[in-house]
């Protein structure tokens, strides 16, 4: 099971990004912020493994707001606009979803996470079961 957040400034958009979450059996939604200073709480009151996040939104953009992230999750973003595409790949996003998202590409992508999330936890558990010999 994936934690997850949504961040988006606006209400309809965030509530179409909760309903697909809730298609997805493997993600479990635990925050939904309407800014990125709602996201900090968010990020801060909860383990979460994946951020579906908007770029315009009023204070921080999306992008501003990940960059300034020590320990991220897995970030998905969900814009209207194509431009911020270069800028948001350099950041090491698992996707770059466009508005409006079909529930197809949205499937694609949240697999991508989770395939990456799989991925990660066998090479924990490989470096555990192999500790500390080859590894200290």
């Amino acid at each position: 099971m994936l934690n997850c957040i949504a961040v988006d400034d606006e209400p309809l958009a965030l509530k179409l990004l909760e309903d697909n979450i809730s298609k997805v059996s493997y993600l479990k939604l635990v925050g939904q912020c309407g800014d990125a200073f709602e996201a900090t709480n968010a990020l801060q009151e909860n383990s979460v493994d994946l951020m579906f996040i908007d770029i315009q939104m009023p204070g921080l953009s999306g992008l501003q707001f990940v960059k300034t992230l020590a320990h991220k999750p897995m970030v998905i973003f969900l814009t209207a606009y194509k431009q911020y595409a270069l800028d948001a790949y350099d950041l090491d996003v698992i996707d770059y979803l466009v508005k409006p998202v079909s529930l197809e590409r949205f499937m694609k992508a949240c697999n991508k996470a989770k395939e990456l999330y799989d991925l990660r936890a066998l090479k924990r558990q490989i470096k555990h079961d192999l500790a500390p010999e080859y590894f200290s």
